[in-house]
């Protein structure tokens, strides 16, 4: 019973269960940091290059479109729908029309939804 009791002392006071700790909370905030990332971050730049360019030589073009963007993005719940927002803007009807298709989304909502998405982004947003 003493060298089991030893032998757990020494297991508990050496290095490795603190090396065991160390890598798990390494593993843990690894997994938060990854988790906790904006996965529409890709289409917000590209939705705000298209906005800074559709806003020309406006003096805060860069923040206007920043408003724009996030108003837009959490308006807009459905990924897909946001990703359609963005194929719109970025590369045109036809190609939305064939991310819809391909999608199964339907057409008049997704249409609604982004409009709604604009005007509230009009509204809150110095345009």
């Amino acid at each position: 019973m003493l060298l089991y009791s030893c032998i757990c002392v020494t297991v508990m006071q050496g290095g490795n269960m603190a090396k065991l700790k160390t890598i798990f909370l390494l593993v843990l905030a690894g997994f938060i940091l990854v988790g906790c990332g904006d996965p529409r971050a890709d289409d917000k730049a590209k939705l705000t290059d298209a906005v800074v360019a559709e806003l020309g030589d406006v003096e805060n073009a860069a923040d206007v479109a920043e408003c724009v963007v996030g108003v837009m993005s959490e308006a807009i719940e459905d990924d897909n729908t946001f990703s359609a927002a963005v194929i719109f803007v970025s590369e045109g009807e036809e190609a939305v029309m064939k991310f819809l298709e391909e999608n199964e989304m339907d057409v008049d909502a997704t249409d609604k939804a982004v409009s709604a998405a604009a005007d509230k982004a009009d509204a809150e947003c110095d345009v």
